[in-house]
């Protein structure tokens, strides 16, 4: 389905270029995989007919976040952003949030070499996030977003508060990938999380899944704590550990 889309895009004078971006760009892609698209153009088409052109779907519709989603009659997902041209440096102000280390991949089609024009000044070298400052930002989103959980606990809205720790679970398993040196899939960090970090860390953050259970609930949320307290290479700001010990519920 890839090389008939770019094959698509090649023939139609409407596109001028095509990045893919995801599990196929890295070598991680199999069946159960998405595909996943921008596709800028120099005129606008009927999306709808050309993603049927690369198989026939089953539901094309837009969602919540303005992409252009298809469910294909082969129960493939895939993902579409049709932008005009004059937006292809848009790419440029994805740096540092995710890794264009495999941006020869993400480049499938590009007839006047604007992509590549617009990717020159990226850095391609996969970004860190282990500095001083992006532990900071992590910790304090980390404790904005318990603060809020808490309070919906407290105010018994015990379905929002267990949808709202997946908040909660996301900037604490960018921490354990930290401290376990396993970063590799910042951009989704549950993404192979069962294989990447080690076995007790893992226990680590099941233990801080709940179900909607207020008791369950409460442990979940001082076991996260607990867990920020057990880093040994993830330094903590001082004024940040004392801020999460003391919204915690138990003693």
């Amino acid at each position: 389905m890839i090389d008939k889309a770019k094959e698509l895009a090649n023939s139609n004078n409407h596109i001028s270029a095509v990045l893919m971006y995801g599990s196929f760009i890295k070598g991680e892609g199999d069946k159960y995989s998405d595909i996943e698209f921008y596709i800028f153009c120099n005129h606008d088409f009927n999306h709808e007919e050309w993603v049927n052109q690369i198989h026939k779907t089953k539901v094309f519709f837009t969602n919540e976040f303005g992409t252009e989603v298809a469910i294909f009659d082969n129960w493939i997902r895939g993902e579409f952003h049709f932008l005009p041209i004059q937006d292809i440096n848009i790419v440029q102000s994805w740096e540092k949030y995710i890794s264009f280390e495999y941006y020869k991949n993400m480049i499938i089609v590009d007839k006047e070499g604007k992509l590549a024009e617009a990717m020159i000044v990226i850095d391609k070298i996969r970004p860190t996030h282990s500095s001083k400052e992006d532990i900071d930002w992590i910790c304090k989103s980390l404790l904005n977003n318990m603060l809020m959980t808490k309070g919906l606990i407290l105010r018994g809205e015990l379905a929002h508060a267990h949808q709202a720790f997946q908040h909660i679970q996301k900037y604490l398993l960018f921490l354990i990938r930290l401290e376990s040196n396993a970063d590799n899939h910042w951009e989704s960090p549950t993404k192979k999380v069962e294989k990447e970090i080690p076995k007790e860390w893992y226990n680590s953050y099941i233990q801080c899944i709940p179900i909607v259970d207020r008791t369950t609930l409460i442990q979940c949320f001082d076991n996260c704590i607990y867990t920020l307290s057990t880093f040994q290479n993830v330094s903590i700001p001082q004024i940040m550990k004392a801020s999460f010990i003391e919204i915690r519920f138990n003693d």
